[in-house]
Parts: C-alpha cells; sequence; structure tokens
C-alpha cells in the first residue's frame, strides 16, 4: 500500500500545501473549515502523497515532479486501444494540472530507457522491467497499480482496465476527485511530488455498470462506468467501446413488429419495412378479456407465427449491427395480462407465472441464437408483478439458457421503502429477485434512485435506501446495475451526491458510505456541511418512519400531494428546516459556489413550504409572509449556470405556477352553489381534481371566477363531454367497475361560466376515482384515500362545477378548454 514521509503523517498540520482544493482548469476554492476542504479530504490525499518545498532532497520513494518538473514518460504499448489511448492522455492531463509538468506520452517502441516511466498497460518494456506477465492472476475488470524502483505500473484485465488503473492512481496517489458532472474535476496543485513505493489491486463489485450519461460523458468514463452502449462508440468524442454493446435501446417487443406504419414504435430501427401488422396479421397481437385482438396490450407470444416473423425481424436487426452484442426482447410497457387467447394461458399455466408467454419464446430464441450468433446475448425486463417480475417454474427444475439476461426493474416498490421494510409487497419483491438469481446466469437489475411525480419537486430522504437497495441486490447475485436517475437533468433532489454514492458501490458495495456522504457534503457546502447532513438524516429518518406505505406510490407518487404521501412534511418539520437552511446560508455567506449548492439543496424544500402554505402562514405569519421569497429562489436556482459550464433544466416550473395559482386563491372557497343551499354542511367535502398528465401548460390555473380563485385544467377534453365514477379492483393487472356516469352534449353545455352539474349516486371503495375525459382520465379525483370508511355504506351524491370554452364548446377563446373548479359529495345515509 502506498506510504508517506514522516513529514506527511500529521494530517491536521500537512506538509501537503497551503490548504487549496482547485478545480482542474479553474481557481482555486479555499477551504473555510480544514485544510484540503475538510478533515476528511485531507487524510484521504495526505495518506497517499506528500509534496515539498521544491528545494527539498529526496533520500528515497518516487520523484514525479520536482519545482514543476519532471524526467517522467508516460508509455503506451504502440498499437494501444483507443480506450488506452484515452487513459494515457487523461493521465498526463491531470499530472500537468497537478503538478506544472509535462508528462510525454510515447509508445513503447520509442521510450527513452535512461528514463523512468509511467505505463499505462503493459507493453514489452513493461513486462520486461516487471520480469513477467502479472495478469493472468488478476480476474476480470480487476486492475492494479504499483511502482517497482522508479517505474509505476498501471494495468488491468479487460477492455477498460488499463483506464481504471490510471483512475485508481489518481484518486489514491493524488487525491483527484470528481464529484459531480456539474463541477470541474479537483486536483490539489504543487509543483513537486514525491510518493513512496505502493502496490494496490482493485475490481468492482458490479462487473457491468450503467448511468444516463448526461452532460458530459468524461466523468462516466473516469469513474468507471463500462456500458452506455447507445451513445458509446456513437457520438463523436466516444473513441471506445462499452464492456457490452447494446447500440439500441428497445423498451418493447413491439419495436419489431410494430402495429402500423405510423406508430411511435416503428421509428425505432431505420432498417425496419414498414408494414400495417395489425391490419394484416391481428392474430399476431393480443387478445383482450373480450376476446377482441387489440393493438395496445402485447403480442401474442403463442402464435408460431408470430414468432416466426419476430424472429426474422430480430436476425435482421443482428445482421444491421453486427457488433452489437446485446439484443433487447421486452414485454411492451403496458400493464395488465399478456394476452387472453387459449395458447397464451396455457404458457401462464405451463411456467407457472403471468410472464410465460415470453419466457417460452425467450428460451426458443435464445436456443436459436446460440446456434447460428454464438456469443450474442438476450436481455429481457422482469417487470411489474402481474407481467414478468415473477420468474418461471422451468420444467424439471431447470435453469434458463446462459446467453439470456434478466434485468430485474422493481418498478411497482415505494419509493419509500427499501427491501428491509415489513410491506409484505416489498418483500415479495426481494423473494422475486432471489428466486431468479436460481435460475439464471446473468442477472442485472434497475435501480431507481428518485422518485418521479410529486416526489420529484418535494423533499424525500433516498440515499440509505440505494445504499441498503444496492448492498442488497449485490447480495442477491445481481452482476450488472442500470440507475434510471430521475433529477439528474435538473441538478434536483440529492441526485449529485446519489450518483457519487452509487458509483462508488458499483466500485465497492461495502464501502463507507457515511465517510462518502462527508466527504461529498464537506466539498459541496464547506462550512454547512455538517447542517446539511443533519437535515438529510432527518429527511431519511422520516422516510424510515413511514411504516404503512402509501398504496398508490410505486416509483412515482404521480401528482398524489397529501399528508398520507408525505406524512414527515410537517409545519413543524418545515419551519425547522427553512431555520437550518437561513444558517448554512449565512455560514456560507463567504462562498459563492458553497451557496449556490446550498440554495439548489433548498429548492425542494421551498416547494415542500408553497404546498403547505396555508397552514405554514397560520402558524408561523412571521417567516411565511410572502410566497414569492420562496418562488423567486426556486427561480433563481433554476437559472444558476453550473461551475462546469452548462445550465441544467429547470425544476418544475409548472408545479410552481401551480402552487402559486392556489396561493393565490386565497386559501378560501365561495359560498356552495344554489343547487346546494339547505344541506348541512358537515355532510359536504369538496375537491379539487388534479391533472396528472405530461402535457406542456397548466395543470391548474388561476381564475377568479372559480370557487377558490382556480381549477383544474382537464386533460385532451372530448365531444360529448365525460364524466365518470371507476371503482378500481385493481392496477396491476387494470380492472375494476364502471359506475355513475353522465354526457354532456354541445346543447347541455353554456360556455364561459361555471355550472353545476350532477354526476349521481356513487359507493366510494378504498380505491376509487371520480374521472374527467373519456378520452385521457389524466385529470381525475381520488376519493377512496380520503373517503371511504369501513363498515359504513360509503354512499354520496356527487357533482362536479365545469367552465368550457373554445370553439367546440361554443366559447370565444381561440383553443378549447376544460375547467373544474370544484367536485362536491354529499353523504347519503
Amino acid at each position: 500500500m502506498s506510504r508517506v514521509s514522516i513529514a506527511a503523517c500529521n494530517a491536521s498540520q500537512p506538509t501537503c500545501g497551503a490548504g487549496w482544493l482547485r478545480p482542474a482548469n479553474g481557481s482555486p476554492r479555499r477551504s473555510d473549515s480544514a485544510p484540503l476542504r475538510g478533515a476528511a479530504a485531507a487524510a484521504a490525499i495526505a495518506v497517499s502523497c506528500v509534496w515539498l518545498p521544491a528545494a527539498a532532497s529526496f533520500a528515497a520513494g518516487l520523484q514525479l515532479a520536482v519545482a514543476g518538473k519532471t524526467d517522467y514518460q508516460i508509455v503506451l504499448a504502440a498499437d494501444a486501444a483507443d480506450v488506452d489511448r484515452y487513459a494515457a492522455e487523461t493521465l498526463a492531463g491531470y499530472l500537468r494540472q497537478i503538478t506544472s509538468a509535462e508528462f510525454p506520452v510515447v509508445a513503447s517502441d520509442a521510450i527513452n530507457e535512461d528514463r523512468p516511466a509511467l505505463f499505462v498497460g503493459l507493453s514489452e518494456p513493461a513486462l520486461r522491467r516487471l520480469g513477467g506477465d502479472p495478469r493472468a492472476r488478476l480476474e476480470d475488470q480487476e486492475h492494479v497499480s504499483r511502482s517497482k524502483g522508479r517505474d509505476i505500473f498501471l494495468y488491468g484485465r479487460g477492455v477498460h482496465g488499463n483506464l481504471h488503473a490510471a483512475m485508481e492512481f489518481l484518486h489514491s496517489s493524488l487525491g483527484w476527485r470528481w464529484y459531480s458532472v456539474f463541477e470541474k474535476p479537483v486536483v490539489a496543485p504543487r509543483t513537486t511530488v514525491s510518493l513512496e513505493p505502493f502496490e494496490r489491486k482493485r475490481g468492482f463489485a458490479f462487473k457491468f455498470r450503467e448511468l444516463p450519461l448526461r452532460y458530459d460523458q468524461h466523468f462516466y468514463r473516469q469513474h468507471g462506468l463500462n456500458m452506455a452502449s447507445e451513445h458509446w462508440g456513437t457520438r463523436p468524442r466516444s473513441g471506445f467501446p462499452p464492456l457490452l454493446r447494446n447500440d439500441k435501446f428497445v423498451h418493447g417487443s413491439l419495436a419489431y413488429i410494430p402495429p402500423a406504419p405510423e406508430a411511435r414504435e416503428a421509428r425505432t430501427f431505420a432498417w425496419l419495412e414498414k408494414k400495417d401488422y395489425f391490419a394484416t396479421h391481428p392474430d399476431f397481437f393480443s387478445m383482450n378479456a373480450a376476446g377482441r385482438r387489440v393493438a395496445s396490450m402485447q403480442l401474442c407470444f403463442a402464435n408460431p407465427a408470430l414468432r416466426r416473423e419476430l424472429t426474422r425481424n430480430i436476425l435482421r436487426h443482428i445482421a444491421a449491427a453486427p457488433g452489437n452484442d446485446i439484443i433487447t426482447v421486452d414485454a411492451a410497457d403496458t400493464p395488465g395480462a399478456f394476452c387472453y387467447c387459449p395458447g397464451c394461458k396455457a404458457l401462464e399455466e405451463k411456467y407457472q407465472c403471468p410472464g410465460g408467454p415470453i419466457f417460452d419464446y425467450l428460451i426458443e430464441l435464445c436456443g436459436l441464437l446460440e446456434k447460428e450468433h454464438p456469443g450474442k446475448l438476450v436481455r429481457t425486463l422482469a417487470y411489474r408483478r402481474s407481467q414478468t417480475q415473477k420468474p418461471p417454474v422451468l420444467p424439471g427444475g431447470g435453469r434458463l439458457p446462459d446467453n439470456l439476461i434478466i434485468s430485474f426493474a422493481p418498478i411497482e416498490d415505494c419509493f419509500f421503502a427499501d427491501w428491509r421494510h415489513p410491506d409484505a409487497r416489498i418483500q415479495e419483491t426481494y423473494r422475486d429477485l432471489e428466486a431468479w438469481r436460481k435460475i439464471t446466469s446473468h442477472l442485472w437489475a434497475w435501480l431507481y434512485p428518485n422518485p418521479w411525480g410529486t416526489g420529484e419537486v418535494l423533499p424525500v430522504g433516498n440515499l440509505r435506501r440505494n445504499i441498503h437497495q444496492m448492498r442488497l441486490m449485490h447480495q442477491a447475485g445481481v452482476e450488472g446495475l442500470f440507475a434510471d436517475h430521475r433529477g439528474v437533468l435538473e441538478r434536483s433532489g440529492l441526485s449529485e451526491l446519489q450518483t457519487y454514492l452509487i458509483i462508488k458501490l458499483m466500485q465497492d458495495v461495502a464501502c463507507d458510505t457515511d465517510a462518502i456522504i462527508r466527504a461529498f457534503t464537506e466539498h459541496h457546502y464547506g462550512p454547512a456541511a455538517g447542517l446539511v447532513r443533519r437535515y438529510l438524516d432527518e429527511l431519511e429518518q422520516g422516510r424510515e418512519a413511514i411504516r404503512e406505505l402509501p398504496p398508490e406510490v410505486t416509483y412515482t407518487s404521480g401528482q398524489r400531494d397529501d399528508d398520507r404521501t408525505f406524512p414527515y412534511l410537517t409545519v413543524a418539520n418545515i419551519r425547522r428546516w427553512q431555520g437550518y437552511f437561513d444558517q448554512m446560508e449565512s455560514e456560507a455567506s463567504g462562498s459563492p459556489a458553497d451557496l449556490a449548492n446550498i440554495r439548489l439543496l433548498r429548492r425542494e424544500l421551498d416547494f415542500a413550504s408553497l404546498w403547505k402554505w396555508f397552514p405554514l402562514r397560520e402558524a408561523h405569519p412571521e417567516y411565511f409572509r410572502d410566497p414569492a421569497v420562496f418562488a423567486s429562489r426556486i427561480v433563481s436556482a433554476n437559472a444558476a449556470k453550473a461551475a462546469a459550464g452548462m445550465t441544467p433544466r429547470p425544476l418544475a416550473p409548472a408545479a410552481l405556477d401551480d402552487l402559486l395559482a392556489v396561493i393565490e386563491g386565497g386559501g378560501k372557497e365561495k359560498p356552495l352553489p344554489p343547487e346546494l343551499e339547505g344541506i348541512d354542511r358537515s355532510r359536504i367535502q369538496t375537491f379539487v381534481p388534479t391533472n396528472t398528465a405530461g402535457q406542456a401548460g397548466p395543470w391548474r390555473i388561476r381564475d377568479p371566477d372559480a370557487a377558490r380563485g382556480y381549477a383544474a385544467t382537464v386533460h385532451l377534453p372530448d365531444l360529448p363531454f365525460q364524466v365518470g365514477f371507476y371503482q378500481w379492483e385493481s392496477r396491476q393487472p387494470a380492472k375494476g367497475t364502471q359506475g355513475a356516469r353522465i354526457r354532456l352534449e354541445r346543447k347541455d353545455i353554456v360556455a364561459g361560466k361555471y355550472r353545476l352539474y350532477r354526476l349521481g349516486t356513487i359507493t366510494i371503495t378504498p380505491d376509487s376515482w371520480v374521472w374527467f375525459s373519456a378520452r385521457s382520465w389524466a385529470t381525475h379525483q381520488q376519493l377512496g384515500e380520503r373517503l371511504h370508511e369501513p363498515g359504513t355504506p360509503n354512499r354520496w351524491e356527487a357533482w362536479v362545477s365545469l367552465k368550457f370554452d373554445g370553439p367546440t364548446y361554443g366559447g370565444t377563446a381561440a383553443e378549447d378548454r376544460v375547467l373544474c373548479d370544484r367536485i362536491i359529495v354529499v353523504k347519503q345515509f
């Protein structure tokens, strides 16, 4: 292991410089709390290297640079691969930034034998100086950084092994860090660097490692990511391949058999001839519960003709992309049963799982490819409990083909819980993962680090969940990991720290995550780091205290913004945490970089403050006086340019407008319509529905005519305009019972003003909706969670208040719009 001279052993008073951390190609940042940006960072560098004044003499050790000069050369094999050239150039660039010395990169046949060398890879002169080839003792992707005499050897097994070794050397011996893609790499400049003899070997916990390559691919390459094939090798700056190529992300088998030439799936492959498959071969597609063939479900995998055509197109894909290693064949991303035809039902029975039809086909396909295209791999998702999450029971207790990758994607798990949570569904998911390990040779997994929906903009403590999930995945035998990372584009939530943690856990699943969090926060938030960690810990405690998980929350919370979904976002907690951030900003006021990072972290808490504005204002009127203060902080943070030069995508501007519309409405409700006069007010409940569509435009708008000063927009309004009530029996698969329903013709509509329409008598079940527009249902109100009472009749009379405008409805506006300002329900006895 690396050692240092006695002069560097006291980390509290290091001889390693003046306490600066310099972003590469940027200006230095002075630590306010300890040398080298906190004691943890100082120790991390001090134990690996020592740098002394230029006049110092060295009795022993490796004199990498003295007074900004070096006699080292970086040596590559004459026929080095592109990735090794990238490793050498990256190493030379960082050494130049650290020492101000030029480290020439030379081919092995041009080596200066009189000078010491940094060998990237084991070329002939490297093997000669080492006295043999040590790579046979390494496992795949293991890599070594070591010294021998004055030479340094950086080598590893596998296509990226030499790059991994070069980055390990920079990290462990020279203190290189790169905490976030939004910031520049961090190095400690010093013109004289001396190292003691060292030898280190490192591997990776997960063999296949992938994150979305957002903004700067170099960040991910240098941290050991080795997949993301859709980008690597296809962009001009991607000069080297992934471990396995997967040039086309295919999320659904309909990409190979698109139902129509104009279908979205028909755009996946340029080589695929345009066919109207559903018109000519409806039997290729699923049969629904009513016995009709439909193009909106799945393929009918029991159909031999469909299987032949699907295989033909997959073979054409292989021919069109000969360097591709992975072919993806997934179910369509549509919930529910695969197919109700007798053949598919028989396959479900054969394999004792809902995914039986596709598993049967995949076994057949893999057998064919093993013979005709050995080395090609097929990847499929284990996805949704009602579809492919459940592993098949194979005849005779067999195993799946060795060329099949199972990518386990627990999309239906609640994002508040990891697999230690006692919830029965959460435990079921982990049992399924463990069961897959018993029948497959290649088990990969998807990690959902951050939530979708309202969880994107409200504070969620999701660090420990990701840590535990990754460790449990590794324990279950997962060898490949993809993190489907929401929030990175917006630089939101804890996404930067999550990314850094995920990368470190991919390297070493047993790493000291507390130390990693401490180092990241010390760098990112400076003197406010301790208070940041207290805030993050309290967020985690709030999430972990949720014992009864919100039943509708999976990887997304949709547009749910109720106390049941976010029970820890109480008035007391929000007020205390705002106080923390006031103190953080005060402590970091001398550092614009730290202050900017604190304000980015504060955005979600400001969203929560606007969401809870009225109870917060009532409890703390002196603090929550003006919503514009909180909104302007969000807008300012959204517009801030990152240190690395990019401007991230703004976080949820539509949601901000939505919340401000509610606040501008005043929090008061107008009197009930005349139709409801005389009814005991205690029997009446009113709601404003939510619009969960991802369309452009507002979900809620300010409207002085509305009962609360704002109204929900209806997504894709129809004519006749329809409103209905639906009792859900199951979400996966989708199943339920229609209740009361109204259809408003043009003659029933008075444009330009709110009018009350009677929906009828409804019986509220635990999961039941009022929905708007038969074209969408995205605008709806969940009533079951709010009103269902076990053991009571649960009968209510329902009304909806609507305003129509636009040409379809006889209004004056240029575009059609339907607003709902109230759903009114009256309890019946």
